[in-house]
């Protein structure tokens, strides 16, 4: 192993132990980054496209010329990171000048002081694509580059999937949670509203249903009111299942 490849290590290294300190995905791509532009010697800005369906965003870049470029290129749909993510192959661009394929992104990193550029698919194995791209003032990459960015993406793109599933689902997780929540505030209402009305739990949910609309308020928001109304504080009881 030479000097470069022990870089190559002892970086992945650190943006291992970096990436299971994080707590938020923000801070797991801007770690990879970092860590890209640290190992390839020749690279002056780098970011990180993230890529759910047809839509795509820049959620970490090293300087404002890189996330700019990405912008563009995010307008136009069309462009190398758009491409490496998308079919999961590198892309490079030795010469900005002689680029035809994607003109409005090539005019911004040239306006930008890039001369070439490059664009490497992250292996997150999730349900979105990612790239790192890669922008230079220096007219070239060589061959031990290209390997050493490609060496780094395929050893970390794992870590960077499981972050990314991770926040997923501490997202359902809380999306559950305020579902459970305002189910529970609705069953107090509807005992209230049972009580108040002498009927039945689908009589008194109607009721509701209807004042909901009526009033042009959400249906969590009026049981709440009803609950406080009647001495609650409105916050949810334990979610029990009703029947009928």
């Amino acid at each position: 192993m030479d000097g470069t490849d022990e870089s190559v290590e002892l970086t992945t290294a650190r943006l291992h132990a970096e990436l299971v300190r994080a707590t938020e995905v923000q801070h797991v791509v801007q770690a990879l980054a970092d860590a890209s532009a640290t190992v390839l010697r020749a690279v002056n800005e780098t970011s990180v496209t993230l890529r759910r369906g047809r839509n795509a965003t820049t959620v970490a870049a090293t300087g404002d010329r890189a996330r700019r470029c990405d912008e563009v290129e995010y307008a136009a749909d069309a462009g190398p990171c758009l491409t490496a993510a998308d079919t999961g192959a590198t892309v490079l661009i030795p010469d900005l000048a002689a680029e035809d394929r994607w003109p409005a992104w090539r005019d911004a990193a040239l306006d930008a002081g890039f001369v070439c550029a490059g664009a490497f698919p992250v292996p997150v194995d999730a349900d979105v694509s990612v790239a790192i791209n890669v922008y230079s003032e220096t007219p070239r990459w060589d061959a031990d580059d290209v390997a050493r960015i490609e060496h780094l993406t395929a050893d970390l793109g794992r870590v960077v999937g499981y972050s990314l599933r991770l926040t997923e689902l501490s997202r359902r997780t809380a999306d559950l949670q305020a579902a459970l929540e305002s189910r529970g505030v609705i069953d107090q209402a509807v005992g209230v509203v049972m009580a108040q009305n002498r009927c039945g739990a689908d009589d008194a949910l109607d009721l509701l249903r209807r004042a909901s609309q009526t009033r042009n308020v959400k249906l969590r928001d009026l049981a709440r009111e009803i609950v406080a109304q009647v001495g609650g504080e409105g916050r949810a009881s334990a979610f029990v299942a009703r029947s009928g």
